[in-house]
């Protein structure tokens, strides 16, 4: 997906925008962190200066974060390898979690990285939204869904019945929906069809 940013850049600057990994054209540091914990990581973003303080007041406010080649933005993006390397020497003393909250706490944008097993185990918003449903499945047994992103307050969501199997709503379509008769439906379905 194309963005404004990436269209005035080539406009005005006749270049194109290359795959950058984690890294953001308007943010430093902007990645994913290892924290402590067996594959915990830690998502953070610094677009502002008045972030930079806040993140620099939530490290402590090391010595290097007061050195010339981190105090602007500019000077961020030219040693931004370094930047993660030592923003990452920090953040594998903590927890994703305690991470995230410090840094939000602080005006600067941080989330946790969760695998999926996280999201769906161990997720108290999505366990308050009602995000994934447990459905019997006929053929692989209980089996997760995932719900609406949105909740609406006069229609309700719900999923009711598991994803059907591989032709198990056949007929009632042809017949119910489509309207071909019984007897045409049979005809057709002894023909094969529908396979």
């Amino acid at each position: 997906m194309v963005n404004h940013f990436q269209t005035l850049d080539f406009t005005v600057n006749n270049r194109i925008q290359t795959r950058n990994g984690n890294k953001s054209p308007c943010a430093a540091p902007h990645s994913v962190y290892p924290c402590k914990g067996d594959d915990q990581w830690c998502a953070i973003a610094v677009f502002t200066d008045s972030e930079w303080d806040a993140f620099c007041t939530v490290l402590g406010n090391p010595a290097w974060t007061r050195q010339a080649k981190f105090t602007t933005f500019s000077a961020r993006k030219s040693n931004e390898d370094e930047l993660n390397n030592l923003v990452g020497e920090w953040t594998i003393n903590y927890s994703a979690q305690e991470i995230m909250i410090m840094m939000q706490q602080a005006g600067v944008e941080a989330g946790v990285v969760r695998t999926i097993a996280d999201a769906i185990e161990n997720c108290p918003q999505s366990d308050h939204r009602h995000y994934w449903w447990r459905l019997q499945h006929r053929e692989i047994g209980e089996s997760i869904y995932q719900g609406n992103s949105y909740l609406l307050s006069k229609t309700p969501y719900q999923i009711e019945r598991p994803a059907p199997c591989f032709g198990e709503h056949t007929e009632y379509v042809c017949t119910q929906l489509l309207g071909i008769p019984d007897d045409k439906f049979t005809e057709l379905f002894q023909e094969g069809v529908f396979e």
